[in-house]
């Protein structure tokens, strides 16, 4: 027996309220897994990544650190 026969089978039991219950949470799994499967396919986000990791290592090498950074411009701004 398959998964959806036996969910069927536990289903068609219940009282129609608890049944439209059990369709709604099925319903809400089936768009969440459709929309994070839509929101960043895995190909893309590769394609991303990859190219996010391109620009990184195209820059300049910085001589300070961010939080130096961060120290400088707090230190210039004070005078």
């Amino acid at each position: 027996m398959t998964i959806a026969e036996k969910v069927y089978e536990a289903v068609k039991g219940l009282p129609e309220s608890q049944a439209a219950e059990v369709l709604d949470y099925a319903e809400c799994l089936k768009a969440k897994q459709l929309e994070l499967s839509a929101a960043c396919p895995t190909d893309v986000a590769r394609q991303h990544r990859a190219e996010l990791q391109a620009w990184v290592a195209s820059q300049p090498k910085q001589s300070e650190s961010a939080g130096e950074f961060v120290h400088r411009l707090r230190h210039e701004a004070r005078y």
